[in-house]
């Protein structure tokens, strides 16, 4: 497998994707702002802008902070290599 996310490049493209969602969420707030001044009860429309702006801000913070080290190795306790190789 290339290691695509260690170049300048990707580390770059990674952090301001994460910075765009995060600046994404001024006009998502803004229509779901609108959207609950116009109607008293919660509208599936309003459920799935706000799901949309947890979403953005989540992935947003996650990409901008952590950036390429989403992608770094994780080691597994000894203990677990034998469920792993029963599962896998």
């Amino acid at each position: 497998m290339i290691c695509w996310h260690h170049r300048l490049v990707a580390r770059i493209g990674l952090r301001l994707i994460g910075l765009a969602l995060i600046a994404s969420l001024r006009p998502q707030g803004a229509a779901l702002r609108a959207l609950v001044q116009q109607s008293a009860a919660i509208t599936p429309g309003q459920i799935l802008l706000a799901a949309a702006c947890v979403v953005s801000a989540s992935a947003g913070a996650m990409l901008f902070f952590w950036g390429p080290n989403l992608w770094q190795p994780v080691v597994i306790a000894r203990q677990w290599h034998s469920h792993a190789a029963e599962e896998g």
